[in-house]
């Protein structure tokens, strides 16, 4: 098992209920071949492997190293992280929401 499967697959452990107001779908897609699907409520969190079977409300795409970097605090995603192509995602501003959900108390 990669560390990202294990980082997604120990997600609904981590997740704070509650912290999200509304149903969300984020898509992760991670260099060649990690994507990962995760449905967010308040009350749930639901991880699968591949693409949603429709489009999620937020997505992000970078590399493995990118993502595992910026799940472990090593990095701060900015701005330049977007403008230079490293992140892409079509609602940065949900992407912290994800962020909430997970944090540590």
């Amino acid at each position: 098992m990669s560390e990202i499967s294990d980082v997604f697959k120990g997600l609904p452990k981590r997740f704070n209920k509650g912290a999200v107001k509304a149903a969300r779908t984020f898509y992760f897609s991670l260099g060649e071949d990690e994507k990962w699907t995760v449905a967010l409520t308040p009350d749930s969190c639901t991880v699968t492997e591949g693409k949603p079977d429709k489009d999620a409300d937020c997505f992000f795409k970078a590399s493995e190293e990118m993502f595992l970097n910026v799940w472990s605090g090593k990095h701060t995603p900015g701005p330049s992280d977007f403008l230079m192509g490293r992140i892409k995602s079509n609602n940065p501003m949900l992407l912290k929401e994800f962020v909430e959900a997970f944090k540590k108390a």
